[in-house]
């Protein structure tokens, strides 16, 4: 079914939207250390193939707070820094 004008009207729009905002912040808590997993929304829980981790983040434990950047399409994301354990 061909898609209308309106449709590629809003789906222009939200392309043109993401473009401009090609890294997006995030933060989320360490759920599991081995294999990792970070719980970002309640919903959202990232397995270690969506995360790129740097060398010196690779200890990170259950219930550290962490910085993420999701790079553009939502693939995969970057973890930045640990924010310190679960409160």
């Amino acid at each position: 079914m061909a898609e209308s004008a309106v449709g590629l009207v809003k789906r222009a729009a939200l392309e043109a939207v993401q473009a401009a905002r090609p890294l997006e912040l995030r933060f989320g808590t360490v759920s599991a250390a081995s294999p990792l997993s970070v719980k970002v929304e309640e919903k959202l829980v990232l397995s270690g193939s969506f995360l790129l981790v740097p060398q010196r983040l690779g200890d990170l434990q259950a219930g550290d707070r962490v910085a993420l950047l999701r790079v553009q399409g939502g693939g995969l994301y970057l973890l930045l820094d640990r924010l310190g354990g679960a409160s």
